[in-house]
């Protein structure tokens, strides 16, 4: 799964990606690409002047539903990583066994390849 790369400063060369057509977002197979297409789309339909008063109503509750999908797979993926996923096993043996050795450094785990 994709992650959200970190921010940085760009070089004076650089330009920003062409965002993804629906058509091409739903031919890659990514559910979170596909929606972000769809969320560009609508919300260019939105801001334009051409959007009929009849569909704002039902294309903003779009807009906002697409965009709470696309932040439940961000934090989906964001609850995968390891890390996190250590962290909170480190909060739970500390829940369990305030001081068990593996929390207190006593445990050498690191491998030693010479020790085989």
């Amino acid at each position: 799964m994709a992650t959200q790369k970190p921010l940085r400063a760009v070089a004076d060369d650089e330009t920003a990606p062409e965002a993804m057509s629906v058509d091409v977002a739903a031919k890659s197979g990514s559910r979170r690409a596909l929606l972000v297409a769809m969320r560009d789309r609508i919300a260019e339909t939105v801001a334009g002047t051409g959007c009929p008063p009849r569909d704002l109503a039902s294309l903003t509750k779009r807009l906002q539903d697409i965009a709470n999908e696309i932040e439940a797979i961000d934090a989906r993926e964001d609850d995968e990583s390891p890390d996190n996923r250590l962290r909170a096993l480190e909060t739970a043996l500390r829940e369990l066994a305030p001081n068990h050795l593996l929390l207190a450094g006593a445990v050498d785990d690191r491998y030693d390849a010479s020790a085989i």
